[in-house]
């Protein structure tokens, strides 16, 4: 049963583009209805909590996943067998969850925020987990299997989650449900797809693994790096500010994600015939390519822009039961940096082809070093405000970076060929 609803004989693209649509959405909502029923049904408060504990989730999760999925999937000819990947990623998971326990006790967390934060990394632990599997199934060619594998499970935790909070009221019981059931997924799901794919095993050596660490180093700091500088504003609130403050900007700051995920959907696609138009040489495609994608991402963020400024406010004010009222102009912000992210992502995938990846060290780098300074700062002194107007300064300016980057890249590869 569970291998005939997930691999169903051969698919076509289409199909696979629909589930790949699906599980995005639902991946992307998935937060966001947890932090609006939170909100809505139990205080703002206590969803600030929940942000907060999705976010050190987000921050730490980067240590797990090692950012190898990409190299993994991408290889075809098997340089490294599956039980190589499957290791290294026990050993990053277990690293994660030793880098978990350190951060609560760094922070002196007690009570539901120390529950909430502890079963959050527990969550995204067995995320890491399930992902190398799902790396696998699209390593084989079924991309559409991991992507119902995503859909199936995101849809089965988010249901434990909203059902148990809504019955006990309780955000710890809802977090411990959650990580239950997606445990229980992937026991009952994946370890049976698995052996479809040639099952796994713990057979790997020492020199596989030094250079798979090696292989994904430079991935991994620069997706641990980017994780800072997005979160870093929520970071400042709670070191500065109560759990209703973040309350407040955790529905504001979530739209960001909005212009970011549309874009998604558009940008992703297009990655594959970016590179073909840049192998074969033909710039001028290349670049029309990328033109057009700048073209949708500012469409997009201007609409975005444009009906939040009418309708955001008193929409999210309903939906997360919060009075948002006054922050029209750092909602507006974060939409901006929303379009910001989607437009250095672009650049980066640019970069990526012409096979220039070192830059994004630099770019990443110094945001960092920005973000360090002026968010604490301007949240200390603004509260909300000062967290999106730093977001956005942040955002901008890799935007910027990754610009300047890739349009010298490609000056530099023109002057080389000719």
């Amino acid at each position: 049963m569970i291998k005939n609803f997930f691999m169903p004989g051969e698919q076509t693209a289409k199909q696979t583009y629909i589930w790949t649509v699906l599980a995005g959405l639902i991946y992307a909502g998935s937060s966001f209805l947890m932090q609006m029923v939170t909100s809505s049904y139990i205080g703002a408060a206590q969803a600030g909590i929940l942000a907060l504990a999705l976010t050190v989730g987000n921050q730490l999760v980067t240590i797990g996943f090692y950012n190898i999925r990409t190299y993994q999937a991408s290889d075809v000819r098997e340089k490294y067998k599956f039980s190589d990947y499957f290791v290294l990623r026990l050993f990053t998971v277990s690293l994660m969850l030793a880098a978990g326990v350190i951060w609560v006790w760094r922070e002196s967390y007690s009570g539901i925020k120390l529950a909430a934060v502890l079963l959050v990394v527990l969550f995204r632990a067995e995320e890491a987990l399930s992902d190398v599997m799902e790396g696998r199934y699209q390593q084989k060619g079924r991309y559409d299997v991991s992507c119902r594998d995503m859909f199936v499970k995101v849809s089965l935790y988010l249901t434990a989650f909203l059902g148990v909070l809504l019955l006990t009221k309780n955000l710890a019981w809802a977090l411990l449900a959650l990580a239950v059931v997606y445990g229980g997924g992937i026991f009952f799901v994946d370890r049976r797809l698995i052996k479809e794919f040639g099952g796994f095993s713990l057979k790997t050596t020492w020199r596989r693994q030094r250079a798979l660490l090696f292989e994904g180093f430079p991935l991994f700091i620069n997706a641990f790096l980017n994780a800072y500088i997005i979160n870093a504003a929520k970071y400042a609130i709670d070191d500065f500010y109560d759990s209703e403050t973040m309350g407040i900007f955790a529905p504001l700051y979530m739209m960001a994600f909005v212009v970011n995920m549309f874009a998604s959907f558009v940008l992703k696609p297009a990655i594959s015939v970016m590179a073909e138009y840049y192998v074969k040489g033909n710039i001028r495609a290349f670049m029309h390519l990328v033109l057009r994608q700048i073209a949708v991402v500012s469409a997009a963020t201007g609409i975005c822009i444009a009906g939040a400024y009418v309708m955001g406010i008193p929409v999210l004010s309903l939906l997360f039961g919060v009075n948002l009222e006054g922050y029209r102009g750092a909602l507006c912000l974060i939409l901006i940096s929303g379009g910001f992210t989607a437009l250095y992502q672009l650049f980066q995938y640019g970069i990526i082809i012409m096979r220039h990846q070192y830059s994004t060290f630099v770019c990443c780098g110094l945001t960092a070093v920005l973000t360090y300074f002026i968010t604490p700062y301007l949240t200390k002194k603004y509260a909300v405000m000062g967290a999106s107007a730093s977001y956005a300064i942040s955002i901008g300016c890799m935007s910027a970076l990754f610009l300047a980057f890739f349009l010298y890249h490609l000056i530099k590869d023109r002057e080389k060929e000719k």
